[in-house]
């Protein structure tokens, strides 16, 4: 039950479309940062910092642990992966060793791919698909805030608090078809050097996924075929979105 037929843990979520499995792991991807001195002793100030650092990202990489929640489940499901991200808009996400899902995006194209049994799924991030799904890629599409009142706009603290060094914000959309899939969300920031430490997703079903960063770094190059799907022939490529 914890888990999809190529292994990948799955999120338990069933409301609305069919979603990839690491489709809200991608949220992840968009909340980095490059390192900046973010000291202080007000989550207001802190966040709008380390907002504003945003602009200055160029390229961010990271090795992750995927956590995840589930009321059906007595243990959590941990998967080890990596993250890659090139400004403003390529991203890859690996979960499993070997690797078990891939979505990457490169431009107006998100991808999620099953390298283990040749299947991928192909979104067109341009368009007007309907429902909660495309409010989810949406959210991909137009990137995570860089000042403090585009935030406001889109998400609402509902908490932030300095613990042993870590900021730690919990915030939910104000979409209210976002809120029908996440809503809420939370954010864990090292004090001193502005480093994405973790991420938090809970689901309406009560189900949880916890994103965990380490070795991370910025403004590295990064090869640009990591951002290339690699599909041919050989794979079932399927649009879910495309009517």
């Amino acid at each position: 039950m914890g888990r999809a037929r190529d292994g990948a843990p799955t999120t338990g979520v069933t409301p609305g479309p069919r979603r990839p499995a690491s489709w809200w792991g991608l949220l992840s991807l968009i909340l980095v940062t490059a390192p900046a001195a973010l000291a202080t002793s007000d989550g207001d100030t802190f966040l709008g910092l380390w907002l504003s650092a945003q602009s200055r990202l160029d390229s961010w990489s990271a090795d992750l642990v995927q956590t995840r929640y589930l009321a059906t489940l007595t243990r959590p499901l941990s998967t080890p992966g990596r993250v890659w991200f090139v400004a403003p808009d390529r991203f890859r996400w690996e979960l499993g060793r070997p690797v078990k899902s891939v979505a990457l995006r490169d431009g107006a194209t998100l991808w999620i791919l099953s390298p283990t049994l040749r299947r991928a799924e192909k979104y067109h991030m341009e368009g007007e698909s309907a429902g909660p799904a495309r409010d989810a890629l949406a959210l991909l599409d137009s990137g995570f805030p860089r000042d403090l009142e585009a935030f406001r706009r889109r998400f609402e603290v509902i908490d932030a608090r300095e613990t042993n060094g870590v900021w730690r914000f919990r915030m939910r959309p104000r979409s209210e078809t976002a809120r029908r899939l996440v809503p809420e969300m939370a954010l864990e920031i090292g004090a001193n050097d502005g480093g994405l430490r973790a991420t938090e997703l809970r689901f309406t079903d009560g189900s949880r996924m916890r994103n965990e960063f380490t070795s991370a770094r910025a403004g590295d190059a990064i090869d640009p075929q990591l951002f290339s799907p690699g599909v041919d022939a050989t794979w079932k490529i399927t649009e879910p979105l495309t009517p």
